[in-house]
């Protein structure tokens, strides 16, 4: 039982490697974390808000909106975001290192 455990962990763990590691790459996505945790952050009144206007927007399909919803609500998006912060921080921190080298 244990081991399904660990297998689920690692696979949660790889899944949040290749999310920072695009979010890293790519400076609209990196954008795109950061505006939802500072939606993630709001009072629930104006979550509901801002939901109700991407609903409105006609810009997302149902499915899209979801998972924005999901990002926000369950406040995962300010779990990606400081992910992608720690190993951007991390990052610098050895380009440093390398360049004082």
């Amino acid at each position: 039982m244990q081991n399904i455990d660990l297998n689920d962990a690692a696979t949660k763990n790889e899944r949040l490697a290749v999310i920072v590691e695009r979010c890293l790459a790519s400076p609209a996505a990196y954008k795109l974390f950061d505006m939802l945790s500072s939606v993630a952050q709001l009072e629930v009144e104006a979550k509901m808000e801002y939901m109700e206007l991407v609903r409105d927007s006609g810009l997302y399909t149902d499915e899209e909106i979801h998972a924005i919803e999901r990002l926000i609500i369950s406040g995962a998006a300010q779990y990606f975001k400081g992910a992608i912060d720690q190993v951007r921080e991390e990052h610098v921190q050895r380009e440093i290192e390398d360049m004082l080298v």
